[in-house]
């Protein structure tokens, strides 16, 4: 079994049961593959060689737009660093997703996100009710990480400037 951390994702990869040869793999908890064809070392490589590509893309949003498969999940980022639009798609906080998916959906469904929303949720410390069924599952509000904060804090800023006619 290997089990380490790699750009902040914890990776675990462990032989499979009753497969010679495959293994499991897990990123951040989430299982990727019950059989995965390969060893464990191979296994590990290809993680670091899907982060590697993932960050260099651009990370959470604008990897979806240049990297083939499914790398929206916020499975794939390090937590703290990324926001979760309406799709269940990760973003760079306050930014969207440009994956077709969420390209073809009206941008007034993904509002900018207050910087003081919930780390997991887009609902704010006040009328924070988290619903069983949410992309995040139930949870208490939960403060956002700096990065989040920040990022949320350019975007928002961004939407709320006033726009000024040059022809005035």
């Amino acid at each position: 079994m290997i089990r380490t951390t790699y750009r902040g994702r914890t990776i675990k990869v462990l032989a499979a049961r009753g497969k010679p040869g495959h293994v499991r793999t897990f990123i951040n908890g989430q299982i990727i593959s019950h059989a995965w064809q390969g060893s464990e070392q191979q296994a590990l490589d290809w993680f670091r060689q899907i982060i590697d590509k993932i960050d260099t893309s651009g990370g959470p949003g604008n990897s979806a737009q240049t990297l083939t498969g499914a790398y929206t999940s916020p499975r794939w980022y390090e937590p703290g660093t990324f926001d979760v639009n309406p799709n269940g798609h990760a973003t760079q906080p306050g930014g969207i997703c440009l994956c077709n998916e969420c390209c073809a959906v009206d941008k007034s469904w993904f509002p900018p996100l207050k910087p003081d929303a919930c780390r997991y949720c887009h609902e704010g410390p006040d009328n924070h009710n988290p619903r069983p069924l949410s992309y995040a599952g139930p949870h208490r509000y939960t403060e956002p990480t700096d990065t989040q904060r920040v990022g949320r804090q350019a975007v928002w800023d961004e939407f709320n400037e006033p726009e000024y006619d040059e022809a005035v």
